[in-house]
């Protein structure tokens, strides 16, 4: 019991121990921050009125040498000339107007028929149709679908006619304006018309669809 009493005295006297050392240490520290030090002045009375007051002054603390700082002056980028590359000026071409384009409708080509090839030479010139000629020709129907839209039109067929009288080649010189109708005459000529026999010849045929 005694043993532990004397470690602990002797633990508790070493802690002192350290934090008295500390306290000086940082008493020292402060003192060399401060500057002098004045003493105070109880210290004068017990030493007497004539006495003369000392003052404390630390040593100088030799300045270390700070390292040389280069100033970096600052770099200014030299901006480079913009380069401008020149443009030709653009050629103004002057805008043509296209003519307008007219419709071409092609001859349906002559159908070869069983005759020699010298009686089916066409002749030079078609000659107008009138309807007092040899032959048959009745009227082509008006086709109920133009009568409900209210189509009309005119157009000039070219027919050309065999040996025999019937139609060889049937097209469309002038069209009506509207391919139904053109188409619905080429087919009732070609199937119902009939010429009187002899040599080959082609006509003309006028033929106007109009609402009554």
């Amino acid at each position: 019991m005694a043993a532990a009493l004397s470690i602990a005295s002797q633990d508790r006297l070493c802690a002192w121990a350290a934090a008295l050392g500390a306290a000086t240490i940082l008493v020292c520290v402060l003192g060399e921050l401060a500057g002098p030090v004045r003493l105070p002045a109880e210290h004068d009375h017990d030493h007497g009125a004539g006495a003369p007051v000392q003052y404390f002054t630390p040593p100088a603390k030799p300045a270390s040498p700070s390292p040389a700082i280069a100033e970096a002056s600052p770099q200014v980028p030299t901006a480079s000339p913009e380069v401008v590359a020149a443009t030709a000026p653009l050629a103004v071409v002057p805008v043509t107007a296209m003519p307008a384009l007219v419709p071409v409708t092609a001859l349906r080509p002559v159908k070869s028929a069983a005759a020699p090839r010298a009686a089916l030479s066409a002749p030079p010139s078609a000659e107008r149709f009138v309807p007092d000629m040899p032959g048959d020709f009745p009227d082509p129907p008006y086709p109920r679908w133009a009568r409900q839209q209210g189509v009309q039109g005119r157009l000039l067929v070219l027919v050309d006619v065999a040996a025999s009288g019937a139609p060889s080649s049937v097209a469309v010189r002038e069209s009506s304006g509207h391919p139904s109708l053109d188409q619905h005459a080429i087919d009732w000529l070609r199937q119902q018309w009939t010429w009187a026999p002899g040599a080959p010849r082609r006509f003309l045929v006028p033929l106007i669809f109009e609402l009554q």
